[in-house]
């Protein structure tokens, strides 16, 4: 039972308030879990969300919309994901709780990908965090205040299990289809076992299965980027829109052990030139994210 639930309001002491919607995947745990543990070692005490806020958000409950808020003079910060433009829920609850902020609450939305804009996030007191240059585009073109800045599962890589190498050959995560934006067919044959390994499993089973292979394929962003944070050889694939892609261009085009690929003659040229990856992708997170932070703190 959430605090809306016992009628009860959130603690007003807080510095932050992190918002983060329940109905996501694997990734999106990790995504949360990575930016509650960020503003804490940032020193900033953050209250995550019990499900308050979305839950009133999706109820269309102004009232206690307003009553949390009112009394609170900290930050709203948004979970990061891929989700701007892309799933309206996430984007109606965004509104619904920026909608009941006064003209105090600074906002920041965490690292994000961007079909299109919301306008609700194009207002003076928000700030978005964009995960690749083409989201940052749009948002910047849209008028938003952005800042580029690489996904926010990065930031765990020092609590992900190292894992190099493997006997197992090549495992492949495959985007269950569902009909949604970003499913497509690639039109290449794997010859190896798959699953959609991080659509709801916990991260200790995504561990211990990919523990065992020495490569992992694939078309969610955040099994690339679990496996990698294991040090695996690593291929991404392109979904939908230009979520993939993007990222791999922005933060992993330089990263030996990455590789991206479109078609069946690209795939075993670039498998057979990767290497076991080394990269510390906290630090890779930090470069981008602990400036960024400092300018929205100073309201820059």
């Amino acid at each position: 039972m959430n605090l809306r639930q016992k009628s009860q309001l959130p603690p007003v002491e807080a510095d932050a308030y992190l918002i983060w919607p329940r109905a996501g995947n694997t990734g999106d745990f990790l995504i949360a879990d990575a930016c509650e543990r960020f503003l804490l070692d940032r020193g900033i005490q953050v209250w995550r969300s019990d499900g308050s806020f979305e839950e009133a958000a999706n109820a269309n409950d102004t009232q206690y919309l307003g009553a949390a808020l009112s009394p609170f003079r900290g930050m709203l910060m948004f979970s990061g994901g891929g989700n701007i433009g892309i799933y309206p829920d996430n984007g109606i609850m965004r509104a619904a709780v920026l909608g009941q902020a006064g003209p105090r609450h600074r906002c920041l939305v965490f690292s994000q990908s961007v079909l299109r804009p919301e306008q609700a996030l194009i207002d003076p007191r928000v700030t978005v965090w964009c995960r690749d240059r083409v989201s940052f585009a749009i948002m910047k073109q849209a008028g938003a205040r952005v800042e580029l800045v690489p996904d926010m599962a990065l930031y765990m890589d020092e609590k992900i299990d190292k894992h190099p190498g493997g006997n197992k050959g090549t495992f492949f995560i495959k985007r269950t289809p569902r009909g949604d934006t970003e499913t497509i067919q690639h039109n290449i044959d794997f010859d190896c076992p798959s699953e959609d390994l991080t659509f709801r499993n916990p991260l200790g089973r995504i561990v211990d299965t990919l523990k065992q292979y020495d490569t992992v394929i694939s078309d969610r962003l955040h099994g690339a980027l679990i496996s990698l944070m294991m040090r695996k050889k690593t291929v991404l694939l392109p979904v939908g829109y230009h979520k993939n892609r993007a990222f791999y261009d922005t933060w992993l085009y330089s990263i030996a052990g990455a590789t991206f690929v479109e078609t069946q003659a690209e795939l075993q040229p670039r498998m057979v030139a990767l290497e076991t990856p080394t990269c510390d992708f906290k630090a890779l997170f930090c470069r981008s994210a602990d400036p960024a932070l400092d300018r929205f703190l100073m309201g820059r």
